[in-house]
């Protein structure tokens, strides 16, 4: 079993606090990846598991053991960095044998795993090559297979990708996606990068300012996402997020008490040809398209409101609209709302409104 537990871990340097009070669990065999912004305290998280960085307090279990007390070497675990880390003058035979030396394995039983590992991970044809002769792709699968030939139960990645062009980093994605099945290992995985995030995890856990702030699988942290922070940082564009204040009453009438702001993703968000031909049980907006930017198959909208709010939409067909007004429509179903202190608040489900109030109008 490879599972890791944190339980209440708090890191500081000197007076300032890094990671507050942290529980997280992250199951044996998944693919979890920690994202957030800059300075979210992932890349921390992820170095206190591998033994680099100590927890102020709280304790780190792998497998059931506890590692507060386990050096780096000993916590059956491998590292892949951002920066590949590699011997420059060492061949890719050499560099992925390395770490095999070191823990003494018998010359053919390392042969035998070199040869393995590059076949896995596509190097066999290089593996006399040293790194100056390898593309940034090939470079990155190195530091993937001398962390592999350690056959570890758990393997940690820091940004692995973000050195790589964009054509690349898709395909190491899916590489690694398939890497990952193969192994059974249990993954974890940091990144900044949303799209990562999304197309590579099993378990997203989403961090802002040392806390989770959501933990949950791909789907559920888009489409039902548990806080302000959560729907605004997952999406492109983001949610959009309208203070309830600036909506008219029909809208107002549909928010729980509590509730102060309301949300919709930007494709949820439909063109209709004039007023009366909403469908019903849906919210109507009103506006002037102000802006668009086209990238390929999509087109995303900028709509100037009423109230004087600009909110994205986000569409798949074409041509392409004027800049003129508009009205839209999103189904009840599909809207969010959120409290004072920015948490979602859940809407009992409500049978037989079909009034359709609009976002569009002040009250």
């Amino acid at each position: 079993m490879s599972g890791i537990v944190l339980e209440k871990v708090t890191k500081k340097y000197g007076d300032k606090l890094i990671i507050e009070d942290l529980n997280l669990t992250i199951e044996s065999g998944s693919f979890t990846v920690l994202v957030g912004p800059s300075g979210c305290g992932k890349s921390t998280t992820l170095r206190m598991i591998a033994g680099l960085e100590h927890s102020t307090e709280g304790s780190i279990h792998i497998g059931g053991v506890s590692m507060n007390q386990v050096e780096p070497g000993k916590r059956n675990l491998a590292m892949v960095f951002q920066n590949y880390a590699l011997y420059p003058t060492m061949t890719v035979e050499k560099n992925i044998e390395y770490g095999l030396k070191n823990n003494k394995v018998p010359k053919e039983e390392r042969q035998r795993l070199i040869t393995e590992i590059a076949e896995t991970v596509g190097l066999t044809r290089h593996l006399h090559k040293k790194p100056e002769f390898l593309s940034g792709g090939e470079r990155q699968r190195v530091a993937l297979a001398r962390a592999m030939v350690k056959k570890p139960a758990v393997f940690l990645m820091d940004e692995p990708l973000s050195n790589l062009d964009a054509k690349l980093r898709q395909q190491m994605r899916a590489e690694l996606i398939e890497l990952h099945k193969k192994l059974g290992a249990t993954f974890v995985y940091v990144t900044h990068d949303q799209v990562e995030a999304m197309s590579m995890g099993t378990r997203i856990v989403l961090m802002d300012g040392g806390k989770v702030m959501q933990e949950d699988n791909p789907h559920n942290l888009y489409y039902d996402p548990a806080n302000l922070f959560s729907s605004r940082f997952i999406g492109t564009p983001p949610m959009n997020i309208l203070a309830l204040d600036r909506c008219g009453e029909e809208i107002r009438k549909l928010a729980p008490q509590q509730a102060r702001y309301l949300g919709f993703r930007p494709e949820k968000a439909k063109f209709t040809l004039e007023p009366g031909m909403e469908p019903d049980n849906t919210v109507s907006l009103t506006g002037t398209l102000s802006g668009r930017e086209l990238l390929g198959s999509e087109i995303i909208y900028k709509v100037l409101l009423e109230n004087g709010l600009i909110i994205s939409v986000k569409c798949f067909d074409r041509p392409e609209r004027e800049l003129e007004a508009v009205r839209l429509y999103v189904k009840k179903e599909h809207l969010a709302f959120f409290d004072a202190q920015e948490q979602r608040v859940r809407v009992a489900a409500q049978s037989g409104i079909s009034t359709a109030g609009s976002i569009g109008d002040s009250a």
